[in-house]
């Protein structure tokens, strides 16, 4: 008679796509399926009996490892693992005793390959210090040249085109630092679950930061529910990205951004009403970043694309509305609320 659980655990093991490996306890390769075969460029023959130590690439981690399991422990953690190839495999894994009858047969362990990750954040780093440190140079000296051309200038016209320069390159800079703080926060938040937050208290303090950057416009709200929204440590920047939306790109001498929150159907609703220029429907998912107008032209802002991503993190949605009288827009965001019994 045919074991049919044994056969479909093993089957399990065989097909799964995450390299999987089974090893006895001398640490030898008892069996490994076909995705870990083909991550580590061996046969199966090639393979079966020899010690798992042939494929580590750090002999540090994989003695912590073997630790683990003589004490009868799971592990998990960053390991290395080195091909037949000799190619040096970066990931992360998880290894763990094998326990029939009441005493250890073996060790289970499979892994996932993160080289790619890690050479996009590497990437990233690079990036990074571009935007902080050699962009940004690069753009004060250009700045303090446009100072000193502007000193020896006398004629108003040439005058007032070398000033739209200069708040041109200003304009730069800040959109650098504004990606570097938003990427800053994207790492420090990678890796977290969307949990219940108070939305009034930090629609409250978000508020009062943005009328103390911009002391030229005026916000007006009314008295914010005390109620919880899903979502994460986030989700006070992407309010405060439009707040700022709603002043920095605003056309008016004065600008007017008006807060209001609503309730309904289990979710909660935030109005970002501006007296700005307004936003055409056909620009409407362009300057989310949505979408790309042409080769030439991309979404209008990183803060922008920053909330709506975050929010659609949260299963959340971001939209843009015509006020009433036609003048502005409304940027809509509505999130999920945590409904308590009480």
């Amino acid at each position: 008679m045919v074991d049919t659980d044994a056969e479909l655990y093993r089957e399990a093991f065989r097909s799964a796509d995450i390299p999987m490996l089974i090893a006895d306890t001398n640490f030898a390769f008892q069996d490994i399926n076909d995705a870990g075969l083909d991550f580590l460029g061996y046969e199966y023959d090639e393979i079966i009996g020899e010690p798992v130590g042939l494929i580590a690439g750090n002999e540090e981690v994989y003695y912590e490892i073997i630790e683990h399991m003589l004490a009868g422990e799971t592990w998990s953690g960053e390991f290395v693992v080195r091909r037949t190839d000799d190619r040096v495999v970066y990931g992360n894994g998880f290894a763990t005793p094998v326990v029939v009858g009441g005493d250890v047969q073996g060790f289970l362990a499979f892994f996932l390959d993160t080289t790619k990750q890690r050479q996009y954040e590497n990437v990233s780093d690079v990036l990074s210090r571009l935007l902080r440190h050699d962009l940004r140079n690069e753009l004060n000296i250009i700045y303090g040249y446009t100072q000193q051309v502007a000193s020896r200038i006398d004629d108003e016209d040439t005058l007032e085109e070398l000033h739209l320069v200069q708040d041109t390159v200003l304009d730069i800079v800040h959109k650098s630092e504004r990606a570097r703080d938003l990427r800053d926060l994207l790492e420090r938040s990678h890796g977290r679950s969307n949990r219940p937050v108070r939305l009034d208290v930090i629609l409250q303090k978000k508020i009062v930061d943005a009328t103390i950057e911009y002391p030229d416009a005026e916000f007006e709200f009314e008295n914010v529910p005390k109620v919880e929204v899903i979502a994460d440590d986030l989700l006070g920047e992407a309010i405060e990205c439009l707040l700022e939306n709603g002043v920095t790109h605003n056309d008016k001498e004065t600008p007017r951004v008006e807060i209001s929150v609503e309730r309904a159907d289990g979710n909660v609703f935030i109005r970002v009403a501006d007296n700005g220029p307004g936003v055409p429907e056909g620009q409407r998912d362009l300057i989310f970043g949505r979408e790309e107008y042409d080769q030439l032209h991309h979404g209008t802002g990183i803060s922008l694309f920053f909330a709506d991503n975050v929010i659609s993190s949260y299963n959340g949605d971001l939209w843009v509305e015509d006020t009433d009288d036609d003048e502005g827009a409304v940027f809509c965001l509505c999130l999920e609320e945590r409904v308590t019994d009480e």
